[in-house]
């Protein structure tokens, strides 16, 4: 079976941390914070293969800022949750693909090149997902805020996107996940749910994902020195 890549990103998030506004309206370098990781990656995957999923009721917003390069994006509505957003757009995804990468959409700095590398190691072990080495020393708290482990940080990694499975171990994981209730903070927790092995990609660029308002500032730096440097 030839391997065939979809792409989900997802851009249904409430933005609470970031303020009043939606963060992926928020200007990067001239263009809408959820444009970047579209105009990264929908070249590799292409349009007839990508889902844009959006809250309810928010398309007209989302698809006036669309260039005509990704302006064919099928937008979905996302549900209250990660595994329902994140489903809902591999459920629209045409029946060839058979891979399924999910996107965030406040991951700005995603490149195309990640997206192939990671879709490469899917296709040998059916999931792999970008991550980079922990290089701070991380602490474990209980609630009064007080430590309680210092974990060997060899050992650690931050998830990142592109996350990247077989789009039957995907759909079996979040159907699952929401039958049960499980809460998810991503796509490869989901996929360990049901038992399979996820391997990771280490990522050394930046890809940061935009969570406050202060990031969104060091964004447009990364992203000025990016492209002075090309």
């Amino acid at each position: 079976m030839t391997p065939v890549l979809g792409l989900v990103v997802v851009a249904g998030g409430s933005s609470r941390r970031f303020g009043s506004s939606n963060k992926l309206f928020a200007k990067l370098n001239g263009k809408c914070l959820f444009l970047h990781c579209l105009e990264n990656l929908v070249p590799f995957v292409g349009a007839a293969h990508t889902v844009l999923v959006i809250p309810d009721g928010a398309d007209e917003l989302f698809r006036v800022q669309m260039p005509p390069s990704i302006n064919d994006v099928k937008m979905v509505h996302g549900g209250a949750e990660r595994s329902s957003s994140a489903l809902a757009g591999i459920q629209e995804l045409p029946s060839e693909v058979n891979y399924v990468a999910i996107q965030d959409a406040a991951r700005p700095f995603a490149t195309a090149s990640l997206l192939e590398a990671c879709f490469k190691e899917a296709i040998a072990c059916g999931g792999a997902i970008a991550a980079h080495r922990v290089t701070d020393t991380i602490k474990v708290a209980n609630a009064e805020v007080q430590i309680q482990e210092t974990p060997d940080r060899s050992k650690l990694w931050a998830a990142e996107t592109p996350q990247v499975f077989r789009r039957d171990w995907i759909t079996d994981a979040y159907l699952y996940c929401i039958q049960k209730a499980i809460p998810v903070t991503d796509d490869a927790q989901a996929v360990q749910l049901m038992g399979h092995s996820v391997r990771l990609v280490e990522n050394t660029a930046c890809n940061m994902k935009i969570t406050y308002p202060d990031e969104l500032k060091l964004a447009e730096l990364v992203g000025h020195t990016q492209h002075t440097h090309q």
